[in-house]
């Protein structure tokens, strides 16, 4: 394993313990430039890491104290749905076309996210608007091998959680699930394989990570975090935009 992954793979965990999201978009390119991995390979392997960290922090913040059920019923069931039938389309993908799909996805959100205001509270959600979403985040997270969280934050806002730790709170538990969805799909392809040991050594360091990112959520405000979360979407925007010309 490079040694560059070390402070990527605590990056990772540092931003998706903090905005709920990240994790994946920072660790699929992390994964093709210092791991020297093709999108076809970081992707999979983006899914494994993304849950288990995501896992580590939903403990560590206590996140079902905080939880709407029956919302994240829906979009969880519906994002498994959703990340089963991506990962299929994903891996018949040509690179050039996910990675610009990818950069196109983050700066819209980014620019989404860096005007919507919050409000503070948790409002009744709807449940046609829950449905459509979730299978939507679903499919890109298995399509593209991201967790879902930088569409999920902001869809959460959308649907009625105005708090910004809530939506982090219930993005980490529907992450999971989606990205779980993904990873049984991809598991059934004989052509993606991976590395266990590798993956398994990035996600403990990632972990360390998103506690600190965890620490760091209850003591920010939110509109401060809501600033840092457009930012690091736009960087990221624009990274993988520039990855998407090179491959084309």
């Amino acid at each position: 394993m490079s040694l560059w992954l070390v402070p990527a793979a605590l990056l990772i965990g540092l931003v998706l313990g903090l905005f709920g999201a990240g994790g994946g978009m920072l660790t699929v390119p992390a994964l093709m430039m210092i791991g020297d991995m093709t999108i076809k390979e970081a992707v999979p392997m983006s899914l494994w890491l993304v849950s288990l960290v995501s896992l580590t922090a939903a403990i560590h913040q206590q996140a079902w104290k905080q939880l709407q059920y029956r919302l994240l019923l829906i979009l969880g069931v519906t994002g498994m749905a959703g990340g089963a039938l991506g990962a299929r389309i994903g891996a018949n993908m040509a690179e050039s076309l996910q990675l610009a799909v990818l950069a196109i996805l983050i700066l819209s959100v980014a620019l989404w996210t860096g005007f919507v205001r919050l409000e503070n509270k948790v409002r009744t959600f709807r449940y046609i608007p829950a449905l459509l979403a979730g299978f939507i985040i679903g499919l890109l997270t298995g399509m593209l091998g991201v967790g879902g969280g930088f569409l999920l934050v902001p869809a959460l806002i959308f649907l009625g959680i105005g708090h910004f730790p809530t939506a982090v709170g219930h993005s980490l538990i529907i992450i999971i699930a989606n990205a779980a969805g993904a990873m049984i799909s991809y598991s059934t392809i004989a052509s993606v394989q991976i590395d266990i040991g590798l993956t398994a050594s990035i996600a403990l360091i990632a972990a360390a990570g998103s506690i600190l990112g965890g620490i760091l959520l209850k003591r920010l405000p939110a509109a401060l975090l809501q600033k840092g979360f457009a930012m690091v979407l736009i960087c990221l925007g624009c990274f993988i935009a520039w990855q998407s010309l090179s491959a084309a």
